[in-house]
């Protein structure tokens, strides 16, 4: 059996509830595991900075109130190159890991411009929206899968693997992503993998949540499981000016002014998000991660 490992120092995960003592040390292990995040970096993986096109466009299919790094992640997968994708991969079936609601499934099929074929979403628990959204598309599908046991559950035909904000939620995070390699190794085709998780000013902006946040130094050894068949990048998302927005619209007052105060944090929003693409950043208010396996012709 192989073991199970994790790119954390510790397994403290708020969603399995934590004692007084455990919350305590909480913040101060992930503090520790979020220093030196530029040491120890997979030499193949390129770092870029996501610039959206046409953001105002884009912006206006968005939700009004949803926090910097929701509205980050959505205008990233609005921007991925799906025309591209499609010609690399085929007919896209995409795996959606720590799934949720499932309303991604909904919305990807939709701003990839219907290029995604089918989609199965997955979670620990079943959720009641899947029913609903089951009746909407046929091209949806949805499974109770524990992050642990993936492998056994990976649809035949898989290449497209996404997660969007689940990750950090995963006990065994690397483990996760073994899985993924056995199943790539075995599948032999193209296989892309999109995951949006949080960079470490996600401490001082979420709290207690999920188990860990990300640096290049621990993101390093999950690219470095695909060494040798994938090119791995990493998009920073956004920078300082959005964080500091969060903290002030959800975090500072201690409770979230978003929907009180809506087209000024709309408005404000979208000029955080212009002023941190003026410059590269190296503090993002979260990552997405690429890696493409087994590629014919690379999409980035």
């Amino acid at each position: 059996m192989m073991i199970r490992n994790t790119t954390s120092i510790h397994r403290l995960n708020t969603d399995h509830g934590l004692g007084p003592l455990n919350r305590y040390f909480y913040f101060p292990l992930n503090w520790v595991n979020n220093l030196f995040p530029y040491t120890y970096l997979d030499p193949d993986l390129k770092i870029s900075y996501f610039s959206c096109e046409d953001l105002r466009s884009k912006w206006l299919q968005l939700p009004t109130t949803s926090s910097p790094s929701r509205k980050l992640s959505d205008l990233f997968w609005l921007s991925l190159p799906w025309n591209p994708i499609k010609e690399e991969l085929g007919t896209i079936h995409m795996l959606d890991t720590g799934c949720g609601s499932g309303n991604y499934g909904l919305r990807l099929i939709k701003w990839s411009g219907g290029a995604i074929a089918s989609y199965t979403g997955t979670d620990i628990k079943e959720h009641p929206n899947w029913e609903v959204l089951r009746g909407k598309d046929s091209r949806l599908r949805f499974a109770s899968v524990s992050a642990d046991d993936l492998r056994r559950h990976i649809p035949d035909g898989t290449n497209f693997i996404m997660s969007q904000s689940a990750i950090e939620h995963f006990d065994n995070d690397l483990w996760y992503f073994e899985q993924i390699r056995e199943y790539i190794c075995s599948y032999k085709r193209s296989v892309i993998q999109v995951h949006l998780i949080p960079s470490k000013a996600c401490l001082r902006l979420y709290g207690l949540h999920g188990v860990r946040q990300y640096t290049p130094r621990t993101i390093s050894k999950i690219t470095r499981l695909f060494k040798g068949f994938s090119y791995r990048m990493l998009f920073n998302l956004g920078g300082p000016v959005c964080n500091d927005l969060h903290y002030e619209f959800i975090v500072e007052s201690g409770r979230d002014l978003r929907d009180l105060k809506a087209q000024e944090y709309d408005q404000r929003l979208l000029a955080a998000i212009e002023a941190d693409t003026q410059t590269p950043q190296i503090a993002p208010a979260f990552y997405a991660l690429f890696i493409h396996s087994n590629w014919k012709r690379k999409v980035f």
